[in-house]
C-alpha cells in the first residue's frame, strides 16, 4: 500500500474540492466553508498547515440534491462515500473521498446545515437528541469496529450499549438521526446549527451569522465563507 504525506493530502483534497465547488455551483447549491477550513482560509489562505480533511456545511435540505449531483458528476478520480454505497460507512453525512479507498483520512465531509425552533429549551432538546444518537448508538455500536475504548468502563458500557442496539441496522438509525434534522425546515428558521457538531448549544447561530457566502482565496480559488 502505497503512503503518501499530509503535503500530497492537501494537494489532492485540493482538487476534490475544485471540482466540489464547480459542481455545487453549477447546480446551485449554496455552501460554506466550515470548522477547520474557515480558520485554514483566513489565517493561511489554504489549509492548517496540519489539517488532513475538508469541511463543508450544506443547507440541509439541499445536502440529499447536493449528495446525488456529485455522485454523478464528479470526475472518476473522485466519489462519494456514505451509507447508501458502503456498509461500512461510519458517519451520518457523506463525504467526497478517493474511489476503492478508506475515506477515513482524506476527504471533505459534507455536514448538514439544520434549521431549529426559535424557542432555547426546545432548540436545547434536540441537542440531546442529536447528540445521544451520535455519539451513543452509532458510536459504540459500530465500537468492534474500531480500536477498543482504551477506558476499559467505557469499553463496557459500549459494549451492553451495542447489544442493546443490535436490532437496529446504520440505515434505521441515520433515518432517525435525519427526522430530527428535518423536523425544522431551514428556509424557514431563524436558527441554525451544524447537526453533526460535537458542542452543544455553542454550535447554534442566529442563520444571518451565515447569511450571503463571502468569498475568499484558499490556494488561489475563491471558496465561500460564512458572512
Amino acid at each position: 500500500m502505497a503512503v503518501i504525506n499530509i503535503h500530497q493530502i492537501q494537494r489532492i483534497e485540493l482538487e476534490m474540492l475544485r471540482e466540489t465547488d464547480a459542481i455545487l455551483r453549477k447546480n446551485g447549491i449554496r455552501f460554506y466553508m466550515c470548522c477547520g477550513s474557515v480558520l485554514g482560509t483566513v489565517r493561511h489562505g489554504g489549509p492548517i498547515p496540519w489539517d488532513t480533511d475538508m469541511d463543508l456545511l450544506i443547507p440541509a435540505d439541499q445536502l440529499n440534491r447536493a449528495r446525488d449531483c456529485l455522485e454523478k458528476e464528479l470526475s472518476p478520480r473522485f466519489c462519494i462515500d456514505d451509507l447508501q454505497k458502503n456498509k461500512k460507512y461510519k458517519n451520518l453525512f457523506p463525504r467526497v473521498a478517493l474511489p476503492h479507498t478508506s475515506s477515513d483520512t482524506l476527504h471533505i465531509d459534507l455536514f448538514p446545515l439544520m434549521g431549529l425552533p426559535d424557542d432555547a429549551d426546545e432548540q436545547l432538546r434536540i441537542c440531546r437528541q442529536l447528540a445521544k444518537r451520535q455519539k451513543t448508538f452509532i458510536f459504540y455500536k459500530h465500537m468492534r469496529e474500531n480500536l477498543a475504548h482504551p477506558n476499559a468502563w467505557k469499553n463496557c458500557i459500549g459494549k451492553m450499549i451495542e447489544v442493546f442496539c443490535s436490532p437496529f441496522s446504520k440505515q434505521q438509525l441515520t433515518r432517525q438521526y435525519w427526522k430530527i434534522i428535518e423536523r425544522y425546515p431551514y428556509a424557514s428558521a431563524r436558527c441554525v446549527m451544524n447537526a453533526c457538531g460535537h458542542y452543544g448549544a455553542k454550535n447554534i447561530f442566529d442563520k444571518e451569522v451565515f447569511g450571503e457566502p463571502e468569498q475568499r482565496p484558499y490556494c488561489g480559488l475563491p471558496v465561500p465563507l460564512p458572512q
